[in-house]
């Protein structure tokens, strides 16, 4: 064999190792990305799952202490909010179309269209969180109980007075869930 074709062989091997090596390289690198956004969307479902839970708890909580709902309308209030909720996820319907109606048909002005893109990930999603369960809680109060502006206001009131409480560390969300447990397995009077 000529000293050219062992060079060649050579330079031929040298180039599928390092082929190779850069193909294991790109293969491990797309397993650490699958990783990572598998991670991510697991993190996101978390944060988001639990602030869903927590929010429900405390529209529910609120109704039931300000507004003197017991089991059977707070169970009416929290499917009517899942229904709703289900239409804001499914996008049969959007937040800016609830905030228009509530604006200029009931002319209650709630914020839920404002949006604050300085706040982290996690936090923007807690925020999207709020604004769909807010408009499905003012949805359902309006559709379930005949809720109109002064009576809607009053109880979004009080949901963010109860979140104003949880802010200065008076109540917890688990005194809240534990509160709700307890008054959702009450059995209704016949």
């Amino acid at each position: 064999m000529s000293f050219a074709k062992k060079l060649a062989r050579k330079r031929d091997l040298a180039m599928r190792v390092d082929e190779h090596k850069a193909r294991k390289t790109a293969n491990r690198a797309e397993k650490d990305v699958k990783m990572a956004y598998r991670y991510q969307m697991a993190t996101d479902m978390f944060v988001r799952k639990n602030a869903l839970k927590n929010l429900s708890a405390v529209f529910l909580y609120a109704m039931h202490q300000y507004e003197g709902f017991g089991r059977s309308r707070l169970e009416r209030l929290r499917d009517k909010m899942q229904n709703i909720f289900e239409c804001i996820i499914g996008k049969y319907v959007t937040l800016s179309e609830i905030t228009e109606y509530l604006r200029s048909d009931i002319g209650l002005d709630c914020g839920l269209a404002v949006d604050n893109p300085k706040a982290s990930h996690h936090r923007q999603i807690e925020f999207r969180a709020v604004q769909q369960m807010s408009a499905a809680f003012l949805m359902a109060m309006l559709d379930e109980f005949g809720y109109k502006k002064k009576r809607l206001g009053k109880a979004y009131g009080y949901c963010a007075a109860l979140s104003d409480d949880i802010g200065d560390k008076k109540i917890t969300y688990d005194e809240i869930n534990e509160r709700m447990i307890k008054v959702m397995s009450k059995k209704v009077a016949a």
